[in-house]
């Protein structure tokens, strides 16, 4: 069932067996995992089935460094299937080695394995949509070549992964007709949860204090408490919920919003390769027709060695700004982008006319091929149900942009905590001091020396770098979009984290997180799959059962 929270008596109290706060991909994947037993649900989710700007207004925080992170209310979304609407559909699992403990990664290691992992990322796949849970080209598509570039002999680097793509997913949408059909799950749109409150001792939920916009507010007093709420409103919530636990919920080790993580990712350079050379470029289908997109990486023994960062590079497009590219298609793209955030923000269209003029010149000239390609790629991308991820066209002088993304060393001073602003409930705001160590930037060089030097060997091309100081580029990139991690860390001990492998925060046996801000360490992949993976874990945990 889901209705408005509006319905429930103000200053009543609703019980139930099992409350989830968030209605996200990992929210809407544990109530539907645990409707399956039969208890009471409550999801509390505080938007509506649509992004609205009543609720977007309560993400509002502040930046320590407004150049290294995008403003707090611009790459979430508040609604019944949260950010998921805004998610692109990249899937990939985390590497075994960003579970481990690296003598060179501060603070790393998770209390549990790859391997312990695997049967729920499978699970996961299917909430997402992307297939078999296979991701070297061999296993995922035994009939083309295995290697991305024809006669390359890297011994660090690999070439013979891939990432799957969702159609994508939005949850809300998907999965909105089985929670309005489970007879005991409860979904309550634009519910609030306020605060979090505890037993006398500190030791036990008792209750959850939730606004609704222009209303008084009510109680849920729930058994079990889980939060789903994303990474970072969940460490709102345990820092802001504070009448007991002066410094917050689960903040005994005093890591409660500390080592903030995202991912780094950009370009830097780009791949000339040789003439003889034609690698294979763009997504490709398997066999059941699941978009993939193959990849670069750095095996796990050169890793260990050289003490790198992990990582995965992709093979891609010029910047769509740059008219430089001289892609009619690029351009057009461009400018229909500029013009649909135009339409969604009602912001003023900024820019230089000289630089819309350049990119106008490129369509014009470029018409032939727009007019061969387009139709295609627009009813592969609007008309069809699994939707081709982006616009990649074949280089023309077979160089491609080397695009990175990387993990990130969770350092303790790249943290969040809450502001001395409130929001129109009068929960404190969030300030965001997000951090770049110089060993992140170190470790995208060396990859990218790597690569360079693997490729020279091979007679297959080599890089060549877009500035004279790489370095220099790496810093001024912003943290990746939605990708909001570490800062209620997961670890077996309660002087080293805020939860348990199991996701129950430590000290306090009836709550639980199911989001990003639980990973140790952020490891080269995108979030979501992994969230939706210990989400399934976290719902067997409960449940007491396998997978």
């Amino acid at each position: 069932m889901i209705e408005e929270a509006a319905s429930i008596p103000a200053g009543s109290a609703v019980s139930c067996e099992i409350c989830i706060v968030g209605a996200g991909p990992a929210g809407i994947t544990l109530a539907l995992e645990l409707a399956k037993t039969g208890g009471n649900i409550v999801l509390l989710e505080a938007g509506g089935l649509k992004n609205s700007g009543k609720s977007m207004e309560l993400y509002r925080g502040e930046l320590a460094d407004p150049a290294r992170h995008l403003p707090l209310d611009s790459d979430r979304y508040r609604q019944l299937g949260g950010t998921s609407a805004l998610w692109g559909g990249r899937c990939i699992p985390f590497s075994a080695i960003d579970f481990e403990t690296r003598d060179y990664v501060p603070h790393s290691g998770w209390p549990l394995s790859k391997e312990e992992l695997d049967p729920y990322y499978r699970k996961a796949h299917t909430y997402c949509e992307c297939g078999d849970y296979l991701y070297h080209t061999d296993d995922a598509m035994p009939e083309d070549p295995a290697e991305m570039i024809p006669g390359f002999k890297g011994h660090a680097v690999t070439s013979n992964t891939i990432e799957r793509w969702s159609p994508p997913t939005h949850f809300g949408k998907t999965y909105k007709k089985a929670l309005q059909d489970a007879p005991n799950i409860r979904v309550l749109m634009h519910a609030v949860c306020l605060s979090i409150d505890v037993s006398g001792d500190g030791t036990e939920v008792s209750s959850l204090s939730v606004g609704r916009f222009g209303r008084e507010s009510f109680t849920i007093k729930p058994e079990v408490t889980v939060l789903c709420g994303g990474g970072l409103e969940v460490t709102r919530l345990l820092l802001a919920s504070n009448k007991v636990h002066k410094t917050g919920l689960g903040n005994h080790s005093d890591w409660l919003g500390r080592g903030y993580m995202c991912h780094i990712s950009g370009s830097i350079a780009r791949v000339r390769f040789a003439d003889n050379v034609v690698p294979i470029y763009g997504y490709e289908l398997d066999r059941e027709g699941i978009y993939c997109r193959r990849r670069l990486c750095i095996s796990e023994q050169a890793q260990r060695e050289q003490k790198l960062l992990n990582a995965y590079l992709l093979l891609d497009r010029p910047l769509l700004s740059d008219p430089e590219h001289g892609s009619g298609l690029f351009s057009l793209a461009f400018i229909a982008k500029k013009i649909l955030q135009h339409d969604q923000t009602r912001a003023p269209f900024k820019g230089k006319y000289a630089l819309y003029w350049r990119h106008i010149i490129n369509i014009l000239k470029g018409s032939p091929e727009v007019l061969s390609v387009l139709p295609r790629w627009c009813r592969n991308r609007f008309i069809q149900g699994r939707r081709i991820p982006s616009l990649l066209q074949r280089s023309k002088n077979n160089e491609y942009h080397l695009y990175y993304h990387t993990e990130q060393i969770p350092d303790r001073d790249s943290r969040i905590t809450l502001s001395d602003k409130v929001d129109i409930f009068g929960v404190p705001r969030l300030f965001v001091d997000y951090r770049i160590a110089e060993k992140d930037v170190e470790s995208i060089c060396l990859t990218h020396r790597l690569i360079d030097t693997e490729l020279r060997d091979s007679g297959c091309g080599k890089l060549v770098y877009d500035s004279d100081n790489p370095a220099e580029a790496i810093r001024d990139h912003q943290a990746m979009l939605g990708h909001h991690i570490g800062t209620t860390r997961m670890a077996a001990r309660d002087s080293d984290g805020v939860v348990d492998e199991n996701c129950q925060v430590h000290g306090i046996p009836n709550l639980f997180v199911a989001s990003s801000s639980i990973f140790p360490t952020s490891g080269q992949a995108n979030p979501t799959l992994t969230i939706v993976a210990l989400t399934i874990r976290l719902a067997a945990h409960i449940k007491g059962t396998s997978p």
